[in-house]
């Protein structure tokens, strides 16, 4: 299932920024944060730091993993589940201060969530808006094809806000959780050929698909095939040399009396 959580987010960041879109000027995002798209944490934006209210960005995570039975079944986990959160904010640049591994500090930029008022209010609820229209499978949002290749369905949307440390003073971001039913991790066949598969070739469906389909030197691309470099060679199937059948009726058959007796061409002797 690890490897769907892959693909489920890569094709979920896709839709929020589709790759060839980095590359065109003037492009029209599907979101307010345009390419200000992050996976799994928030990288600090320079560009940022002159902003007074801010801009919308978004960080994508995959967290909580389900896999149970079908209705009424008592083993084998059929349905599979995963909760796919949003975090949608409105921030502004800013700088905190580290230590250095010799002891002197040194400033260095991050991001922070302003405190909200109407205006940002306003802008959040649009922002989360059209992240919804995303992965809303009947606004048929062109760039979110390849995220329903992952996503069969979404079952429920939480939206939370977010508060300060001391849970008093509301921020300008809220947290969205999709809870999506996803397809589960399907690798290659056994294969009887003499060289193994390679390159993306290496991953489970659906991730081999979603690899395929993200454009060659886009960094989601080379994600996946540094995955595949981590994945060891699987067992091949043992050749199939040969089958006895026996048939007979109202005798025990002895190891060399079989009725129908067959030999693959191509087996060794």
């Amino acid at each position: 299932m690890s490897f769907s959580r892959l693909a489920l987010r890569l094709a979920a960041i896709e839709a929020l920024c589709p790759a060839i879109l980095l590359a065109t000027p003037g492009a029209k995002f599907p979101t307010l944060a345009g390419p200000r798209i992050y996976d799994s944490r928030i990288d600090a934006i320079e560009s940022l730091s002159g902003q007074d209210r801010g801009q919308p960005i978004v960080v994508v995570y995959t967290e909580t993993t389900k896999s149970s039975p079908y209705t009424g079944g008592t083993h084998r986990p059929n349905e599979h589940f995963v909760d796919l959160v949003i975090e949608a904010l409105i921030a502004i640049g800013g700088t905190i201060t580290v230590q250095n591994a010799d002891g002197e500090p040194e400033e260095v930029g991050t991001v922070e969530t302003p405190v909200t008022d109407r205006q940002h209010e306003a802008m959040l609820d649009v922002h989360e808006g059209l992240i919804r229209r995303v992965f809303d499978r009947s606004a048929a949002v062109e760039s979110a094809r390849l995220f329903f290749r992952v996503a069969m369905e979404v079952r429920e949307i939480d939206s939370e806000p977010l508060r300060d440390a001391d849970k008093t003073t509301r921020l300008a971001q809220r947290t969205i959780r999709f809870s999506c039913k996803i397809k589960a991790d399907a690798w290659p066949s056994p294969s009887l050929s003499p060289t193994a598969p390679t390159g993306l070739e290496r991953l489970p469906a659906p991730l081999s698909t979603v690899a395929a389909a993200l454009p060659a030197g886009s960094s989601g691309r080379a994600l996946c095939a540094t995955a595949a470099t981590m994945i060891p060679d699987a067992d091949g199937l043992v050749p199939l040399s040969g089958f006895d059948f026996y048939a007979g009726i109202g005798r025990e058959p002895a190891a060399d009396d079989f009725d129908i007796h067959a030999v693959v061409p191509t087996a060794a002797p």
